[in-house]
């Protein structure tokens, strides 16, 4: 219950952020997935412009380690 009252709250978040962007042109949208499988490491990304339609980019790396992601994570600083 209470997981699902965190996922409409961070939901209802992300429509008003978008909502709000959408008024400025110059504005981009990003939603990016990452992922590793077998040593292979997917990144999904979507990027809206306005007045754009939706691109969906695919990236694979190969013989990527779960150690190896976690590193460049933290070396990036990415959350």
């Amino acid at each position: 219950m209470k997981l699902k009252f965190i996922i409409n709250n961070l939901d209802n978040q992300l429509n008003n952020m978008v909502i709000e962007s959408s008024s400025f042109l110059s504005t981009a949208i990003v939603v990016i997935d990452a992922s590793i499988k077998n040593n292979t490491a997917t990144f999904i990304s979507h990027i809206h412009i306005h007045n754009h339609s939706i691109t969906k980019t695919i990236h694979h790396a190969v013989h990527v380690t779960s150690s190896e992601a976690e590193l460049f994570t933290i070396r990036c600083g990415i959350n």
